[in-house]
């Protein structure tokens, strides 16, 4: 390799180099192999299935890396570019004379082919400066971690350019490539969405039901490890429910488990009278409280609630049973003003995809092993997406079908999905993963198969871990909570103070954007300059204030990243005073939707405090 890009790689990119440094040792041994065309230029070659094959062309390789180019007649500004496959680079230097201000990365699957390139080829000399990485993706693991940073980092679009000789020789490389970004550009996609729907509603259900976590006994700090090796049921409301009723039934009434129902299920089983020793729920949307509307609608006092503390507000409204809590990740206001009375951190369960999920954690926390699902398909069942008696189910439709995903079941064969279930797997795959000595056992028949799991059909369940009582009455019965008051009270005036900054650092940040505007209509470039870092450190202020950070930007965190991600480009915006425009548009209409967001709060601000005022006096 280059003596220079040695140099590069220990300073820059320290990682890259200690993957790369030991083929130093072994380059007369590489699978690669260099060739002079009779033109004079450098090509490579392997062997394939015993035959040799080029990298590039044979004859003339930079006719061949034009070509590549050629096929490239405008790259807009905000594009990133990914090289894929460097080769010996001809089309990566050619494109970048042809388009030098694009950013771009450098991605080898093959650590041989990536030690080459860095062999033929100067880093400091590269036709561009904007060289964001280089990336040897020789795991999985690198290419998920390179695709995620990625896909945070740039605010524009993206392209990929590749050698085709490359992507048919290493085909398993480059379909795994190709694969990945699709998958990560699809869970983003996911992420903001959910982000989008649910950023508000996280943040009022938290301050509205701030009272019942203040009134409520927090399960996670009264019952931590409290059930030690006891079998539980996790009870969801899959097709597969309806022929496991009796075997439920008949663990319920001989006290075998304790019996757990997430979301739907609870109609289920109260439509065949059965009441499970809690249910758990936490979905923040304004729904949530028809799943258990039956409960509320027969007065049923013996069925305790678990709910998640940023659980859909209306859902805890005339609840006639018992009610404990968990406090969950998107609760920055739990976070914020409570603390345990001995001044340990709070239990947390970190938010996810389906209640299921939320359970499956609380449930290891309590110490419960086995657990054991039910009707958890995580997948269709003919037409039929959930058990009897869910009233506001419907069935598959033909579209759904055509645009479902087939995965494996439990017994091997393929079963129809959609994207949501399959997310939830995959959730619940890896919390069982990460969690240690976990032992789950799925009982869902013709249900997705679940990675970490188990299968075993309920009733052999039974007879083999299922043999004696084990369910002790009252066994939720305890303290109730009682967190810290003098903590409590000192971050309710914190957050006072923090509430009247909050306004006197929105108009400063405004008064700026006025100037900033005046500045740019008058041409006045380089006082607007100076000004940029005024709004600078006005933003700065606002995001280490306690009230915007607890309430307001979470509630905005979608386009708060919009706007932090945007800060790159907007400076690098060469006409002067469309990039002036453009700062003032920006940092405007995000504050604006902050400005709302305040205005629209302050009732509900004012009821929590009221909480935090009641509270406090009771405990004195």
């Amino acid at each position: 390799m280059l003596k220079e890009n040695k140099d590069i790689l220990k300073k820059a990119y320290p990682d890259l180099w200690n993957r790369l440094k030991h083929l130093d040792n072994i380059e007369d041994s590489f699978s690669v192999h260099i060739e002079e065309t009779k033109r004079g230029h450098k090509t490579l070659w392997t062997e394939k299935e015993g035959k040799k094959v080029y990298i590039h062309s044979k004859y003339n390789p930079i006719r061949e890396a034009e070509a590549i180019v050629e096929g490239y007649e405008r790259i807009d500004t905000d594009t990133t570019v990914i090289f894929y496959g460097t080769g010996l680079g001809y089309h990566i230097d050619l494109f970048l004379r042809k388009f030098p201000n694009v950013n771009y990365y450098i991605y080898e699957p093959i650590p041989e082919m990536l030690y080459i390139y860095l062999s033929y080829n100067s880093l400091a000399k590269l036709q561009s400066l904007n060289l964001k990485d280089i990336i040897l993706a020789d795991n999985e693991e690198k290419i998920r971690s390179f695709f995620a940073n990625l896909i945070d980092k740039s605010s524009g679009t993206f392209t990929y350019i590749s050698l085709n000789s490359h992507k048919n020789i290493f085909s398993e490389e480059y379909n795994k490539f190709v694969g990945l970004f699709k998958q990560t550009l699809k869970d983003v996609k996911s992420s903001i969405g959910t982000n989008l729907a649910f950023q508000e509603r996280w943040i009022l259900n938290s301050m509205k039901n701030f009272k019942e976590v203040l009134n409520t006994p927090n399960i996670l700090l009264e019952k931590k490890g409290a059930f030690q090796s006891k079998p539980a049921l996790l009870v969801a409301a899959g097709p597969s429910l309806n022929e496991e009723i009796e075997n439920v039934r008949y663990i319920k009434d001989n006290k075998l488990a304790y019996v757990f129902s997430v979301g739907s299920s609870i109609n289920t089983l109260i439509h065949n009278d059965i009441y499970p020793h809690a249910l758990c729920t936490y979905d923040p949307k304004i729904g949530n409280q028809t799943v258990i509307r039956v409960v509320k609608d027969k007065n049923i006092k013996d069925i305790p609630m678990i709910f998640g503390s940023s659980v859909g507000y209306e859902t805890l409204i005339g609840y006639p049973g018992d009610k404990y809590h968990m406090i969950t990740t998107q609760d920055t206001v739990s976070n914020y003003y409570l603390k345990n009375e001995d001044g340990s951190s709070i239990n947390l369960v970190q938010d996810a995809p389906s209640i299921a999920v939320i359970t499956l954690q609380l449930l290891y926390a309590l110490g419960f092993s086995p657990i054991i699902l039910v009707g958890q398909n995580l997948a269709y069942r003919g037409k039929k997406r959930h058990s009897d008696g869910v009233f506001y189910s419907r069935e598959v439709t033909e579209e759904e079908v055509d645009e479902g995903i087939w995965v494996k079941d439990v017994y091997g064969n393929n079963v129809l999905t959609n994207e949501g279930f399959n997310s939830m797997r995959q959730q619940m795959e890896m919390y069982i993963k990460a969690l240690p000595n976990m032992k789950v056992i799925n009982t869902t028949r013709d249900g997705a198969h679940i990675e970490g799991t188990s299968f075993m059909e309920l009733n052999k369940v039974i007879d083999k871990y299922l043999t004696e009582q084990v369910v002790e009455e009252n066994w939720l019965e305890g303290n109730k909570t009682m967190y810290d008051k003098e903590y409590l009270k000192a971050q309710s005036e914190k957050m006072d103070r923090a509430y009247n900054r909050a306004f006197k650092l929105m108009d400063e940040y405004y008064n700026i954007l006025d100037k900033i505007e005046k500045l740019i209509e008058k041409e006045n470039f380089n006082k607007a300059e100076k000004m940029y870092i005024e709004l600078d450190k006005a933003l700065r202020k606002v995001e280490k204030n306690d009230f915007f950070t607890t309430f307001i930007l979470p509630m905005k965190r979608v386009q708060y990243k919009l706007l932090a991600d945007s800060i790159d480009s907007l400076n690098e915006e060469k006409n002067l005073a469309e990039k002036g425009r453009r700062i003032v548009n920006s940092f405007r209409n995000f504050m604006d939707l902050c400005k709302k967001d305040m205005f629209n709060l302050k009732e509900v601000y004012e009821e929590v405090n009221e909480t935090i005022r009641k509270y406090v006096d009771y405990i004195n």
